[in-house]
């Protein structure tokens, strides 16, 4: 998992047309892969139109987020809510997961496996906790 700014796709499209910028650009700058002027203008617009940070940090042992979890064994999805405003749901089919902050799609992480899932819960349970402070 890396460190990015989560943002709803709506907000990614408004961006990209009011900064010119294509879509692998504008990815770039969120996920700190390249650190020019533009990338930190594009980030600093990001967070000024709500962007979230996920930290991307690796768990603490011991760490348990609190969730509620459902696993749907037919539907092959886990399910996990953190209060009434951030979901996430894993697809055991693909390994996929995908998190949705007051019912916007924010994140897709695909090839989730044990340990990065931890990794990622701990990086959302502190975005919930910034989100309700």
């Amino acid at each position: 998992m890396e460190k990015q700014i989560l943002l709803p796709g709506a907000v990614k499209r408004e961006m990209e047309a009011t900064f010119k910028v294509d879509r692998c650009t504008l990815g770039r700058a969120l996920k700190f892969e390249r650190n020019s002027r533009r990338d930190k203008m594009l980030r600093a617009a990001a967070t000024e139109r709500g962007g979230l940070l996920f930290t991307g940090e690796r768990k603490p042992k011991g760490f348990m987020p609190d969730v509620d979890t459902l696993h749907d064994h037919v539907g092959r999805t886990t399910y996990q809510w953190f209060g009434d405003r951030m979901e996430v749901r894993i697809s055991k089919d693909t390994d996929t997961a995908t998190v949705f902050i007051d019912g916007e799609l924010v994140a897709i992480f695909e090839e989730m496996t044990t340990s990065v899932w931890g990794d990622m819960l701990y990086s959302l349970q502190q975005i919930y906790n910034q989100l309700n402070a």
